[in-house]
């Protein structure tokens, strides 16, 4: 399990589910109008709508930005580590098929080859280049050959990350304690060559990488394909999906 820096995930779902301050409202409103609509648009560009496949949230939190995906056919599973986030989502979610796992990104509860497509909003950032790697590695594991990753990575330069780190370093030099809002962001996007750095060895290949008005400059939006041909890094163990199994799952869901 992951090291907690800065404020810790169930406290913060816990606070935004509260509206207990500015920021919170501010997020739920940003959440729910401006990335909402983004993740709708490059989910259906980039994932297919259709019976047996199977799209996963390595990281969901409240998935209030998911609402608007409007997939039906296919199933959505909403998988996070922290309990409250999840508590969250299933309460407020608008995918009445939707599954909810509480699982731990660096070893997701899914067969090998057993899932079309993963997405995630904010989470990368949270997460030192070494543990980057092995989390791409185990996308790469459960992924099918020609499956999708796209990846809401918020850059060092863009427009969310510029105001919030100019708002906290104004705001902690007056306060005499220092005011925490999420999680420490401490490997924010760079560049699709670096990006490369995490993706081949998991045997990921990098598309495209998405930055620009239609979020109002808050995430780079990496995609990326698992190719048809077989892995070059060595695969993680894993049980694969036998045949005529309808679950991806290796374990309870919530």
């Amino acid at each position: 399990m992951q090291e907690t820096r800065g404020k810790d995930w169930d406290q913060y779902w816990k606070d935004s589910d509260k509206n207990s301050g500015l920021f919170d409202v501010i997020a739920k409103f940003y959440r729910r109008f401006i990335i909402s609509p983004t993740v709708r648009h490059y989910f259906h560009r980039y994932f297919v709508d259709a019976p047996g496949r199977v799209y996963v949230h390595a990281g969901c939190g409240s998935a209030e930005s998911d609402n608007r995906i409007g997939f039906t056919r296919s199933r959505l599973v909403m998988m996070d580590i922290s309990t409250k986030g999840l508590a969250i989502a299933r309460r407020k979610t608008k995918h009445t098929g939707a599954h909810f796992v509480c699982g731990d990104i660096f070893h997701p509860p899914f067969k090998d080859g057993a899932v079309d497509g993963i997405w995630n909003l904010g989470v990368m950032e949270h997460f030192y280049e070494p543990e980057i790697t092995q989390i791409f590695g185990e996308f790469g594991r459960v992924l099918k050959p020609g499956g999708r990753c796209l990846i809401f990575w918020p850059p060092c330069y863009g427009l969310s990350v510029i105001v919030l780190t100019t708002f906290l370093f104004f705001a902690n030099s007056i306060r005499k304690k220092p005011l925490v809002l999420y999680p420490d962001e401490v490997s924010r996007f760079r560049s699709k060559s670096w990006a490369k750095g995490f993706a081949t060895p998991a045997g990921l290949q990098v598309d495209r990488a998405h930055f620009g008005i239609r979020d109002v400059f808050t995430y780079v939006i990496l995609v990326m394909s698992k190719g048809n041909g077989e892995r070059e890094a060595v695969r993680t163990a894993g049980t694969v999906t036998p045949a005529g199994s309808s679950s991806p799952i290796q374990g309870p869901t919530v």
